[in-house]
């Protein structure tokens, strides 16, 4: 077992160690604990974001940091990768009534109001805290086995981990979402911008949609095409300049190679398999 593959299968076991604390907290231990749900929610943010990642960090703590400098990034390469994150939102949308209309889900339905708490989950602490795990110690711990490596394994298990929401249109969704963000950190060499940008997709996704909802379906709908035009518009982009795209020295977004090495790695496949039986149970 070489060096890369190792490292891989110590990250995503911690990984799968880190929300499999939580998700045994969720599934098994939430619901008898008799205190408020406010409560309820603190603890579980502690069990995953204290306890769980205290698991991370020692089960990953022997694999040697890398470090990688800052780095500028062209103000058109940062607006293209604002669209494609509406595109990520018309995958999920098509995936969703796809699977609504097969009889494998139904189409989600958030009709709880937009609070403080709410605001303060979707614009802050979700894009810091997940980015610092997903992006940046992922980065810390892979990046030096390539930029493809690195994306792919930080997007792949930042996306499983999502899919216990919502299943498999979830995963995809996020998945794109990941790809975007871990190119923007390989990039820039900092989180910085992937922060702001996981901020903005859940504002235009999210908040934005449900708060549009609880006003009118008209304005809901308006806003829901003007998301498509965008959508588009970012594919058509991303399809036109995919040439131009450089990592590791060579052009192209993914290589077969790279794909094999993460998606055939056994911790990778072991985290994956315990998101699956957490679906399940969910």
């Amino acid at each position: 077992m070489n060096h890369k593959e190792k490292d891989l299968e110590r990250v995503s076991f911690g990984i799968a160690v880190m929300f499999g604390l939580y998700w045994t907290y969720s599934c098994f231990i939430k619901r008898y604990l008799p205190i408020s749900d406010s409560l309820k929610t603190a603890v579980g943010l502690g069990v995953l974001y204290v306890i769980g990642l205290g698991f991370f960090l020692c089960i990953t703590q022997k694999i040697s940091p890398c470090k990688y400098d800052k780095k500028k990034i062209p103000v058109k390469t940062v607006f293209l990768c604002f669209l494609l994150q509406f595109n990520s939102i018309l995958v999920f949308t098509m995936l969703v009534n796809v699977s609504a209309a097969l009889g494998l889900g139904s189409i989600p339905a958030d009709s709880s109001a937009l609070s403080g708490y709410m605001l303060f989950m979707l614009l802050l602490f979700n894009p810091v805290v997940e980015e610092l795990v997903f992006r940046k110690l992922f980065a810390r711990k892979l990046l030096k086995y390539g930029e493809r490596f690195y994306i792919l394994a930080s997007s792949f298990c930042f996306a499983v981990v999502h899919g216990v929401s919502l299943g498999i249109p979830q995963i995809v969704y996020t998945f794109i979402l990941g790809m975007i963000w871990s190119y923007l950190t390989v990039k820039t060499g900092d989180i910085k911008l992937a922060i702001f940008m996981h901020g903005l997709s859940n504002l235009f996704g999210s908040i934005i949609t449900q708060a549009l909802l609880g006003i009118s379906l008209t304005a809901a709908g308006i806003y829901s095409m003007i998301l498509f035009l965008l959508g588009i518009t970012g594919l058509v982009l991303f399809l036109v300049n995919r040439k131009k795209i450089v990592l590791d020295g060579s052009t192209g977004l993914v290589k077969k190679a790279v794909i094999k090495d993460v998606l055939a790695n056994k911790g990778v496949l072991f985290f994956a398999g315990l998101t699956g039986i957490v679906m399940l149970l969910k």
